[in-house]
């Protein structure tokens, strides 16, 4: 993906102006910065939410995970998830293949005649985030899809995330304020400052994703790093 020149303002206050990010493809990329700066107007952009002048090159369709679930009521889990994908997927016995497979995933298949009331918050967004894997998508956005969960509960969606990134191989852009989301899920970390909005801290994360710790030396520099330029 790649965005070049992007001029986006509301009224007189300018959001973005020239602003330029290249994202390699099927990487994930967490992006960070204070409320306000333009993180979720980036994403609607991405998404055509929202209308800009300048270029965003992209190969392929986006599906979306937010920080509600968005689960319709009257529909049980599968059937949310059929609803959600059934025009992507012509074949029905593909669809419901895909459909098992994404919720034993994340550990719902037992879970998928479970109306949404009847589903604890982590489940909810356990549902929301197959579905945004599920979606024959090469582009996956999420902001602040972890939000408000506690620390147990955001550590079992990573794993999630993780085990179902690696089967689908998607092209991730995640917003969030929580370091360490980026510090255990991202292959690249930015920090957006300023208005109009620039990158002033741009890393990548080497080390394997499957074996990070708060005690690995890569994660501590980039943690100390970024709190120093988070602060100042």
């Amino acid at each position: 993906m790649k965005i070049e020149g992007l001029n986006k303002s509301f009224g007189d206050i300018k959001i973005f102006e020239n602003f330029s990010l290249e994202i390699e493809e099927r990487s994930t990329l967490c992006v960070m910065g204070p409320s306000g700066v333009g993180k979720s107007t980036l994403l609607n952009i991405v998404t055509g939410l929202t209308d800009y002048t300048g270029k965003v090159e992209m190969n392929g369709e986006v599906s979306a995970v937010f920080s509600e679930p968005a689960l319709l009521k009257n529909l049980n889990v599968y059937d949310n998830l059929r609803y959600a994908v059934a025009h992507a997927f012509p074949d029905k016995k593909v669809m419901q293949s895909e459909i098992e497979n994404v919720l034993r995933s994340v550990e719902l298949w037992d879970r998928r005649k479970a109306f949404p009331d009847e589903l604890s918050s982590g489940m909810a967004q356990r549902v929301a985030l197959a579905r945004g894997f599920l979606l024959p998508s090469d582009y996956l956005i999420m902001d602040e899809a972890f939000k408000g969960l506690d620390t147990a509960l955001k550590i079992k969606l990573r794993g999630y995330f993780l085990k179902l990134n690696a089967e689908k191989q998607k092209t991730v852009i995640i917003i969030t304020h929580e370091l360490d989301d980026a510090l255990f899920l991202a292959d690249r970390l930015i920090l957006l400052r300023n208005r109009p909005c620039e990158v002033v801290l741009d890393k990548k994360i080497y080390s394997d994703k499957r074996f990070r710790t708060h005690s690995s030396p890569e994660l501590k520099r980039l943690s100390d790093e970024y709190m120093q330029m988070a602060l100042n």
